[in-house]
């Protein structure tokens, strides 16, 4: 079968019930009603000849085909993505779309000023269109995997093979206490921090525990906010980014133990796949995230993220997998 533009049209809707998990996501993520969220996936099952997914009482869930067909399409976007890239640069302009998967509450960090990075590239490039997906990095990861982001940052990880990464930046994360836990008043030895019960984030691994080994773990928190409300309870001591705590800090809700002896250097990267090439409008977004790191950061991070950048200017820019390897 030969894909019409209404085709496409349906087939953007399906990708948005997969990527929401049913109809009451899509709809107010695209400002449909039910009946034509549903009119499109009839429309596409029709044209397919077969059924994409199962609805009822059990909810959304897709069929074999329709993975496929939502697998299958992930390529299709990119390529049409990579198809505007290259008309661009015929009439030596930087267009098309860029998916951009960011952690959660970064905002906040007075040494990374991530709205300038996008305030650049939409000024530099006014045909572009951003999509930003704030998630946990265990998530974003994900979805660069299969496609569905052109690049992540993301605190680094133990990143397997397959993807590049581009050191560009350091967050300073040091242990809170909230102020109804026992030891917020008082003076606490590294024992009696040891013997406190912890929140941790599963994607860090337990690096949080680093200077804390023994410290028992009874809470885990999938993103800053609920590592913060965990540590609010007074029940538990965590880490946090010390640009986040700010605002506790300044209330005397919490404070800070042990810092900075115990503060633990959060390396920051950019994460993409390997095997994809990178599109003029990525190579635009990832300079200006280098640029945001190299002015915010000391001489060493700096050079060491230029470095990196300027190695391929025309090929992919995200710095051999293990040439940016440092930290805790």
């Amino acid at each position: 079968m030969r894909f019409s533009p209404s085709d496409l049209r349906s087939l953007t809707v399906f990708r948005a019930l997969v990527e929401h998990g049913g109809f009451l996501g899509t709809q107010l993520a695209l400002g449909m009603s039910q009946s034509t969220v549903s009119f499109h996936l009839r429309a596409l099952e029709e044209r397919l000849g077969f059924d994409l997914c199962q609805r009822g009482r059990k909810g959304f869930v897709l069929t074999e085909r329709g993975q496929a067909v939502y697998d299958g399409s992930k390529s299709l976007v990119a390529s049409i993505s990579a198809f505007e890239g290259v008309l661009g640069e015929l009439h030596h302009k930087v267009v098309g779309t860029l998916r951009v998967g960011m952690v959660d509450n970064t905002i906040t960090d007075p040494r990374f000023d991530f709205p300038s990075v996008i305030k650049q590239c939409v000024r530099n490039s006014p045909d572009v269109e951003i999509k930003l997906t704030v998630s946990s990095p265990d998530v974003l990861m994900a979805q660069v995997a299969t496609g569905g982001l052109d690049l992540a940052v993301i605190p680094r990880l133990d990143i397997p093979d397959g993807f590049d990464q581009i050191l560009f930046h350091e967050e300073m994360n040091s242990l809170y206490c909230g102020h109804l836990h026992p030891l917020f008043k008082a003076k606490p030895t590294r024992a009696e921090i040891e013997a406190s019960e912890f929140v941790v984030r599963p994607y860090a691994n337990n690096r949080e525990l680093h200077f804390f080994r023994k410290a028992p773990v009874r809470a885990h928190a999938t993103n800053m906010e609920a590592q913060a409300a965990f540590i609010l309870s007074g029940e538990f001591l965590g880490y946090l980014p010390e640009h986040y705590a700010n605002h506790w800090v300044e209330r005397r809700q919490m404070r800070a133990l042990m810092s900075p002896e115990t503060r633990i250097v959060r390396p920051f990267v950019i994460v993409t796949k390997s095997d994809t090439p990178s599109s003029p409008l990525q190579r635009l977004f990832i300079r200006g995230l280098v640029a945001e790191g190299v002015h915010a950061q000391d001489g060493r991070l700096a050079a060491a993220a230029q470095a990196v950048f300027n190695t391929a200017p025309q090929e992919k820019l995200a710095g051999r997998r293990n040439k940016s390897k440092k930290s805790i």
